[in-house]
């Protein structure tokens, strides 16, 4: 990082203009983005490892956004998505250790959120037998009444509020972290630092993000639900792996069209002609 960039102020409307112009990005990857999706697809394979596999799926999640940030800017610059442009995150050794780091840094995170919440409901619950009652998966269906009772007199809202603000936290530092490290090459505590500035700085344009993005995934989940009970009723036991797949194209398409929002707010919010003098073009080779 030669000198500190600009951090641009992008305003509420912008924020809500993200999702539909990484849309149009999407849109424009053309039949490419199929095989971009396999990638995701197989990379996604690895949470079936036994014990480790979800762990580890999520601690080189900031690797595989890099890489689907990389597939945007190649789409952008006109160049082709060859089968690995989705991997590079994964692939260059200049950039995965930290994209590693930022990976464990969401473990941590995620883990720290959930440590708070369960501090939170420690002293106003039976946290032994809540365990119990979680580690038995028939006692839901059997017993529902147990849960109902276990939290009965407990104040969740406080100690979700703190997981939240959290959870926001986390993200929020990784949001534009991700990019940073893979095309600018900076070290992961500037970046996260940087991010989650950057995000406090530009919060309204966020609002306005996270408010699009909220009621794409409610149209997407009741759009789901409606269509897996009338394939249930059409195809009786055979609906219910047809929807199973139609969810996991539905994930698959939140997960591309996410990222080439983020692609475009970081091009907003961190202009290369401006700041730094990085080129991500340059940074981004293969």
């Amino acid at each position: 990082m030669s000198q500190s960039p600009s951090i641009a102020r992008a305003g509420f409307g912008e924020g809500m203009q993200w999702l539909i112009a990484g849309a149009e990005s999407l849109a424009r990857g053309g039949s490419a983005m199929f095989r971009v999706a396999v990638v995701l697809l197989a990379i996604s394979l690895i949470q079936i490892i036994p014990a480790i596999g979800p762990l580890l799926l999520l601690v080189i999640s900031p690797a595989v956004t890099a890489g689907l940030l990389n597939v945007y800017r190649a789409i952008d610059q006109g160049e082709s998505v060859r089968h690995d442009t989705a991997l590079q995150g994964l692939i260059r050794s200049d950039r995965r250790a930290r994209l590693l780091g930022l990976g464990t840094v969401f473990v941590l995170g995620m883990f720290g959120a959930l440590a708070a919440f369960s501090a939170w409901l420690s002293p106003q619950m039976d946290m032994q037998a809540l365990s119990a009652f979680l580690n038995d998966p028939e006692a839901l269906n059997r017993e529902p009444e147990r849960l109902f009772a276990l939290f009965e007199g407990v104040n969740v809202i406080g100690g979700l509020l703190i997981a939240i603000g959290i959870g926001a936290l986390v993200l929020g530092a990784l949001f534009f972290a991700v990019p940073l490290v893979f095309f600018w090459g900076w070290p992961v505590i500037a970046a996260l630092l940087w991010s989650l500035r950057a995000v406090m700085i530009n919060w309204t344009a966020f609002l306005g993000f996270l408010l699009v993005l909220a009621g794409v995934l409610l149209i997407i989940g009741l759009g789901l639900g409606l269509f897996s009970g009338i394939l249930s009723l059409a195809l009786g036991p055979m609906g219910a792996p047809v929807a199973q797949l139609l969810t996991m194209a539905a994930s698959l398409f939140v997960q591309l069209i996410v990222a080439a929002a983020q692609w475009r707010a970081f091009l907003r919010v961190f202009p290369v002609d401006r700041g730094s003098g990085n080129d991500a073009d340059q940074t981004a080779e293969a």
